[in-house]
């Protein structure tokens, strides 16, 4: 499998330009009923795009989404196999990337050339001062699916805002890796999300 740094300036461009807003946009669920053990291996199943952005297009770029997630995985004990060496677990991710856009209001009082901002007053209402950002978000969705059950357990979610490339992979690799802590879950962890689910479920049945 190929070292995910090799993959650098194809994966950043139309990906991790979209996977940091902040460490708590990485963060993974899981069905705390099953027994995670179990799970040594795993095969990819293919990605899908939540959007028509047709960051999947190129074969090269969706192999190296996937060197990426794995290089990632096999960090905890996970070995990636072949199709048919009958995997314990199937992957599949979904990506998406969209342009986006911050807004900071910045309506403070200053001198500006040596007159006041006119933020106050008859002015206060009318006139603030804005400074905006352009970027591009994207969201990286990673499924381990049991192939026995065809049940979902495990669903990781990133979310990210890139500027520099370099630093927005190590960024991406390192959320990632946070993402996929908690596996295998202690039953401490399990208990905990279990209860989770529970005051969700009773919040929308």
């Amino acid at each position: 499998m190929a070292n995910p740094r090799t993959f650098l300036p194809v994966l950043i461009i139309p990906l991790l330009s979209a996977i940091t807003l902040f460490a708590s946009d990485a963060h993974s669920d899981f069905d705390p009923d099953v027994n995670f053990s179990k799970f040594k291996t795993f095969s990819f199943i293919g990605g899908h795009e939540l959007e028509n952005s047709g960051i999947l297009a190129n074969p090269a770029t969706r192999e190296r989404i996937k060197n990426f997630i794995s290089g990632v995985m096999e960090t905890r004990g996970l070995m990636e196999v072949p199709p048919d060496e009958n995997p314990t677990l199937d992957v599949r991710y979904w990506v998406s990337v969209r342009q986006k856009q911050d807004i900071t209001d910045v309506t403070r009082p200053a001198m500006w050339g040596g007159f006041p901002a006119y933020w106050t007053g008859p002015w206060y209402y009318s006139y603030e001062e804005y400074v905006v950002q352009n970027y591009v978000e994207g969201t990286l969705i990673i499924d381990w699916i049991d192939p026995t059950t065809r049940e979902l357990v495990w669903r990781t979610f990133l979310l990210q805002k890139i500027e520099d490339r370099t630093e927005a992979y190590e960024e991406a690799k390192k959320n990632l890796t946070k993402a996929f802590g908690e596996f295998p879950p202690s039953t401490e962890e399990a208990e905990k999300m279990r209860r989770e689910r529970q005051k969700l479920e009773a919040k929308y049945r």
